[in-house]
């Protein structure tokens, strides 16, 4: 569970969720999402826009758990005010234990604040069941992504 202060209570661990710079997800994203590649292929034109956040989950002053969070709408997606989730990864020893759930939910409460009402992202096909788990649709087919394999777009109602 995440408490408001965005501390998350693990199986054995205790997770510190907060808002980073874009330099402290680099190396996790470029570790989970990018293995092999230089890390450059991990920055996203995206990621220095107006209005986007970064949020790392931290154990023991290790980040452990990263996604970013992008004003931007898509065009099949009918919203108001549209978010992106992009670059979501959890580190492989850690995975199983929440922290991807925590830190997902702390992203879609501050889009909620930021007035989101719509979370939309490209899942790879290998994570659709953890997205499916917290809500998310699926909108359209699966589609490749080269260079990085197949996804979907999904998307979560924030509010109506």
């Amino acid at each position: 569970m995440v408490s408001p202060g965005g501390f998350f209570y693990g199986k054995q661990m205790t997770v510190f969720i907060k808002e980073v710079p874009v330099e402290d997800i680099y190396p996790l994203r470029n570790k989970v999402l990018r293995p092999g590649q230089p890390v450059q292929s991990c920055h996203y034109d995206e990621d220095s826009m107006v209005g986007v956040f970064h949020l790392a989950a931290i154990e023991n002053n290790r980040v452990v758990g990263i996604a970013s969070f992008y004003p931007e709408a898509h065009p099949s997606l009918s919203a108001d005010n549209a978010w992106r989730l992009r670059g979501m990864a959890t580190d492989s020893d850690v995975r199983g234990q929440g922290i991807g759930r925590a830190l997902l939910k702390h992203g879609i409460n501050s889009c909620s604040l930021r007035g989101g009402n719509l979370l939309w992202c490209n899942a790879r096909t290998a994570a659709l069941p953890f997205y499916r788990k917290l809500d998310f649709e699926i909108q359209g087919n699966e589609f490749m992504i080269e260079n990085i394999g197949p996804h979907y777009l999904m998307y979560y109602q924030i509010s109506d």
